[in-house]
């Protein structure tokens, strides 16, 4: 069927061709703005998937955290952190968009059934982008907030490297590689399909922007929903990471016999769905917003 065949309900299914330069550096953009936000969110949930001493719910684990260092102790390693979150998102949405280009030029139809082709390309996304960068910065990441003891400087960056060398950056590889998997291809799917009920409900044209407003609404639900599914996937990331010794497999044995199996999938989950609704919320909203105002070829869809 021809876009000019199309009804508007139809049209708003489509998941236009976005330029993967576009998407990388708009990414970027929201990725760097949303971690501003979210950072808090995040040092709380690996605290409390690393020492359960600081307690399993978030209100807790900052009640301990600021109150042995302070306010700034949420922001620890802020700069490195921040530079982390662009370069997923940017990784994302690059990696999103060049899948469903290639998608495209092999004569796939998309509009058939968007759903799928927002979950398979964001499967895909998911693995370039865990494998890629997030799993080596995450391990950076967990490896300085571990050697961190309240009050006390973390390991520099230099003695990381040392310690582990280049190779020793992506363990837990596999783990993160599956849980971005996981948030990016439950994330689009769900996200896609909020916003078609938005434009629907709203009677928002399917060649006009969907409301600010609704493109965080959309972006925000899928993201909560996939940080609640990927989280088993999560905990074992942050457990492997900060030095356990062992596969997926045997780390999930030991975190369940310590802790049980309802914590492997709820620890941390207090902080991650608050930090991944905003975050994602922050990210739909931005992403739509500069594909609007600087591709013509993104109106009307967030990609």
């Amino acid at each position: 069927m021809s876009r000019k065949q199309n009804s508007p309900l139809t049209a708003s299914l489509v998941a236009k061709q976005n330029s993967p330069l576009m998407s990388f550096v708009a990414g970027a953009v929201g990725g760097s703005i949303d971690a501003c936000f979210t950072m808090p969110f995040d040092a709380v949930k690996t605290q409390i998937q690393r020492d359960p001493r600081m307690g399993a719910l978030g209100v807790r684990c900052v009640y301990n955290i600021v109150g042995k260092e302070g306010i700034g102790g949420l922001y620890r390693g802020f700069v490195p952190f921040n530079i982390m979150a662009a370069g997923k998102a940017s990784v994302r949405w690059a990696s999103i968009a060049a899948l469903q280009k290639a998608a495209d030029n092999m004569g796939a139809d998309r509009t058939k059934d968007k759903a799928f082709w927002d979950f398979t390309c964001g499967f895909g996304a998911g693995i370039f982008e865990g494998t890629v960068w997030t799993a080596p910065a995450e391990r950076l990441k967990v490896l300085r907030q571990t050697s961190a003891k309240f009050g006390e400087k973390p390991i520099s960056y230099q003695q990381c490297f040392r310690q582990h060398g280049f190779i020793g950056l992506w363990v837990g590889a596999t783990p993160t590689a599956m849980r971005s998997a996981a948030n990016a291809s439950i994330r689009f799917a769900i996200a896609g399909q909020v916003q078609v009920f938005f434009r629907f409900v709203s009677n928002t044209p399917a060649d006009a922007p969907l409301p600010l407003l609704y493109n965080m609404l959309a972006g925000g639900t899928g993201g909560a929903i996939s940080a609640c599914c990927s989280n088993p996937f999560d905990v074992l990331k942050t457990r492997i990471q900060a030095g356990y010794k062992g596969g997926m497999a045997s780390c999930a044995r030991d975190f369940v016999a310590e802790r049980g199996l309802v914590a492997l999938a709820t620890s941390g989950l207090s902080a991650r769905v608050p930090q991944i609704f905003v975050s994602q919320a922050i990210q739909f909203a931005i992403v739509t917003r500069i594909q609007e105002r600087f591709g013509s070829s993104f109106r009307g869809n967030m990609y």
